[in-house]
C-alpha cells in the first residue's frame, strides 16, 4: 500500500531533498511551503501523514497543529514536527498540541523514516 505524505517546509532546498528521499522509499509526496497552504492541502487531499517544520511564515507548525485539532476532517491525520530547535520545551509543546512525533534538524533520514513507519503502523493497527 502506498502512503501519501504531506511535507510542509519553507526551506526549498530541504523540501526538495526530503521529497526526493521520501519518493525513493515509495511514498507519494505532496508539498507546501507554509502552514496555511499545508492545512488547505491536508483538508483537500487527506494525506496519511504530515511532516511539518515548526518555524515558517504565514502559519507556524504550532498553529497548524491547533488547526488540525479543531477540524474534524483533519484531526486524525498524524503530524510529525521537525525543527532546528533542540529545546525540550519545543518538543513538549508540539506533543502537547497533538504531534505524533518530534525530530530535531539536522537528522538522519533513516531516523525520520523509522518514525514515519512507527506512526503509520500505529495508525493502521486493528482496534482490539
Amino acid at each position: 500500500m502506498t502512503h501519501t505524505i504531506l511535507l510542509i517546509e519553507d526551506n526549498l532546498g530541504i523540501s526538495a531533498n526530503m521529497k526526493s528521499l521520501l519518493e525513493l522509499h515509495e511514498y507519494d509526496v505532496l508539498t507546501a511551503h507554509n502552514g496555511a497552504d499545508g492545512a488547505s492541502i491536508a483538508k483537500a487531499q487527506r494525506p496519511d501523514l504530515v511532516i511539518s517544520d515548526i518555524y515558517m511564515p504565514s502559519c507556524d507548525g504550532y498553529e497548524l497543529l491547533d488547526m488540525f485539532l479543531e477540524d474534524e476532517e483533519m484531526r486524525d491525520i498524524p503530524v510529525i514536527m521537525v525543527s532546528g530547535r533542540a529545546e525540550m520545551s519545543d518538543a513538549d509543546l508540539a506533543i502537547s498540541k497533538g504531534a505524533a512525533g518530534y525530530m530535531t534538524k539536522p537528522f538522519m533520514f533513516k531516523s525520520l523514516h523509522a518514525t514515519i513507519r512507527k506512526v503509520l503502523d500505529a495508525r493502521h493497527e486493528p482496534v482490539a
